[in-house]
């Protein structure tokens, strides 16, 4: 710790008088150093009034000081003066108006030799600028623009785009027309600013020609990843007119996939896609291209060292798989065998690869990697590996049979997780193809002892209900669960329970009578699910009235499954390509149906209210301001309360909340003070104690209900303690966001 953080230190011990007296003496001091050439004294004289300011503390006095201090070369002494003159300027008109004029004068190349101040107060110029230094500010910014310096260049264009962010008119035709030129900029950096500004500030306007395209992609290995991103995703917007066009500039693309990184790969494919979809005739060398590119980064250590961006390259070759290039991998399935080495989730993706790729030429291979993995450790990998196999025999009528029984294999390992998934499994085989019941069935009545879990048991159950006729022991399998049956404890076992006991009773009527009865007074007598006690009501009015009825409704014929609803991938279908190389790719759907916004960027709409009521029809208005009304919150101006009130508030509220945060400066009583009454939070009290200040306020809702506050303020360990007490819990969240507001200018 050096000598002055010792001071500074003894400082906030001794209280606020002290530090009064330590910052006049600091403006004498910077007085000294306005006209010293030692460069090292005056970086010290201003670090000083840094850390006052960062301590929090009040130095606004040392302001026409650090003005006089701002006549300096030196880049470091700069980004200080700067930091300290935009803090204390923004909100003070008079002070803006002299600090805008020192960073449009530090702009100047006549003024300013060092193109990184120049850079330093471009950079700065937009956040003092305010109605009536329009001018001034466009003088600077087309200034940058023609220096002679790449980083002023592309600095000036950060810059006018976050004007154009505060005033969106401001920007006219001449300098639009200089980021057009700026395109073609030697220094790859302002280029692509130049590209980002034309984007941002044209929007739609923009305009994007084949001989822009043809100039970006012959010097597209001087830009950096980002960059060379950036280009291709405008290029995935532009349509070409003619085959010829396009086919020039697939050419250009596929001389570049072989050195680029993955991100802009995937750009390139996604290009590929749409240019496809254009000329359906290009199909073939589209996803010859593709194959060849994802193939080469499965391939980079690079890649296989990085398991995160290994999942995105996995995922989109996933989708790539799933909706179009079904059969592009055929050969190469081996390229997706897991590794030992590989996390849980990149081996879970790629046997979902493998069962897409999978056809008759190779399915006896992929089904012995399969066979591998049902066994593993990792309860993710077993399940998946066994939901694959599933998977290949409903997609493969003619090996079904022969996988079938590889499957029920399983059924014969006492493992608890793989005698589970594999049961779910055999569900869906038999739903499929009914007649594969007699080797699955032999093995279902050995291993009920071993199944503990209520899948597992849902499953025995739905078997005995479908196939109890040719099982000897279903009646008593079903009795056993019976008599340990809960209505309330599995909703969805209790109803296949139901449903299973009723279509056995129809087939073994004797041996079922008293089970069914059984379960009729637990369910009417017990359950709680107003839908179990309907479902069970149908049923015993159904039997009442004919059996044979009965029969011909609950064991009808089934029809034939030709897809479960499970394996339908409308999500994945409904995928656009040009959501290729997004999230969309990651989450397996569409934008707009994992977006908070809701809003698809695919369109120009602009997102509605989140709270924008909802008009169904005529009559609903109503009901759409009473949801308004009622959501509305807002603090009461112009209350009061006396101490005796606030001390009952206090004493008898008990709903409270307490939060701690770090303080980042603190002026005054009266500012702090200020601060809460412009939200109409009102102090009813305020004092100083031994290590700061500590306050009382209060505020009250427009339902009447209050809000009384306790903060501490401690100065030795630079900590904000508010202690909130309130009526209605229910506002508590809405109360702390306008409490928020005041306290943002002194917190960390």
């Amino acid at each position: 710790m050096g000598k002055y953080d010792m001071i500074l230190d003894e400082c906030i011990e001794l209280g606020v008088d002290r530090i009064e007296k330590e910052i006049l003496s600091l403006s004498q001091e910077l007085k000294t150093l306005i006209g010293e050439k030692d460069i090292y004294r005056r970086r010290e004289g201003i670090k000083k009034v840094m850390k006052f300011m960062g301590s929090g503390f009040d130095v606004s006095m040392l302001f026409d000081d650090m003005v006089r201090m701002c006549d300096t070369k030196d880049f470091i002494e700069k980004k200080m003066i700067y930091l300290y003159l935009i803090s204390y300027a923004e909100g003070n008109i008079e002070k803006t108006k002299i600090v805008f004029g020192i960073l449009c004068k530090d702009c100047r190349i006549g003024f300013c030799f060092d193109a990184r101040i120049r850079g330093l107060a471009l950079k700065n110029l937009p956040i003092l600028c305010c109605k009536g230094f329009e001018e001034d500010v466009l003088k600077a910014i087309y200034d940058g623009i023609k220096d002679f310096d790449s980083y002023t260049r592309k600095t000036a264009i950060i810059c006018m785009i976050k004007i154009h962010k505060k005033f969106p008119k401001i920007i006219s035709e001449n300098e639009t027309n200089a980021l057009y030129e700026l395109v073609k900029d030697d220094d790859p950096s302002v280029s692509i600013n130049a590209i980002i500004g034309l984007e941002e500030i044209l929007t739609e306007n923009f305009v994007f020609n084949k001989r822009m395209i043809v100039y970006l992609l012959n010097r597209f290995e001087m830009y950096n990843e980002y960059a060379q991103y950036k280009i291709l995703e405008l290029i995935a917007k532009y349509i070409p007119s003619t085959k010829e066009e396009m086919h020039s500039i697939i050419n250009l693309l596929e001389n570049l996939l072989e050195n680029l990184p993955s991100s802009v790969v995937l750009s390139c494919i996604k290009i590929f896609l749409l240019y496809k979809n254009i000329y359906p005739e290009i199909t073939k060398r589209i996803y010859s291209n593709i194959k060849q590119s994802l193939m080469k980064i499965l391939y980079l250590k690079s890649i296989n060292e990085v398991y995160e961006i290994k999942y995105c390259i996995l995922s989109h070759i996933y989708f790539l798989v799933s909706t179009c290039m079904i059969d592009e991998f055929e050969y190469d399935f081996e390229v997706f065998y897991g590794k030992d080495e590989e996390p849980v989730y990149i081996q879970v993706l790629k046997i979902r690869i493998l069962t897409k790729i999978t056809t008759e030429n190779n399915i006896f291979k992929i089904i012995g990697e399969l066979n591998i993995h049902k066994h593993d450790f990792h309860k993710e990998i077993s399940k998946e590996a066994i939901k694959s196999i599933t998977d290949l025999v409903i997609k493969f009528s003619d090996s079904s049979t022969h996988l079938t029984k590889m499957l029920a294999n399983n059924l014969q390992v006492y493992n608890e997780n793989i005698l589970t998934y594999t049961l779910i499994s055999l569900k869906y085989i038999l739903r499929k193809y009914r007649n594969m019941s007699s080797f699955i069935l032999e093995n279902i009545e050995n291993i009920v002892d071993y199944v503990t879990n209520d899948k597992g048991k849902t499953v025995i159950i739905w078997i005995c209900g479908e196939y109890g006729e040719n099982m000897i022991n279903s009646p008593y399998i079903l009795e056993m669960y019976i008599r340990e049956f809960n209505p309330n404890d599995n909703l969805k076992k209790s109803f296949v329970l139901l449903s299973a006991s009723v279509k056995l009773f129809l087939k073994r009527a004797p041996e079922m009578h008293k089970s069914l009865e059984y379960l009729f007074n637990v369910i009417f007598g017990y359950a709680d699910s107003v839908d179990l006690i309907d479902r069970a009501g149908f049923y015993y009015r159904l039997l009442e009235i004919s059996p044979i009825i009965a029969n011909q409704i609950i064991n009808s014929n089934k029809n034939c499954i030709k897809m479960f609803y499970e394996d339908n991938d409308n999500d994945m279908l409904n995928i656009d390509n040009r959501e290729f190389n997004s999230f969309s790719i990651v989450y397996e759907k569409p934008f707009k149906n994992f977006s908070l916004l809701c809003k698809d960027f695919m369109s120009n709409k602009k997102p509605c209210s989140k709270n924008a009521p909802t008009i169904v029809g005529a009559n609903t208005e109503l009901l759409a301001l009473d949801i308004a009304e009622q959501n509305y919150f807002s603090l009461i101006s112009n209350i009061s309360m006396s101490g005796e009130e606030f001390q009952e508030f206090w004493e008898n509220i008990l709903n409270e909340k307490i939060i701690k945060r770090k303080l980042a400066r603190f002026y005054n009583l009266e500012d702090f003070e200020n601060n809460f009454l412009s939200e109409s939070i009102y102090c009813i009290a305020s004092g100083e104690h031994e290590y700061g200040f500590r306050f009382y306020f209060y505020a009250k809702e427009n339902y009447g209900k209050v809000f009384v506050v306790e903060t501490d303020i401690n100065l030795q360990t630079l900590e904000l303690i508010i202690r909130i007490k309130c009526q209605n819990p229910e506002y508590l969240k809405k109360f702390l966001e306008i409490l928020s507001k005041p306290i943002q200018h002194f917190i960390q």
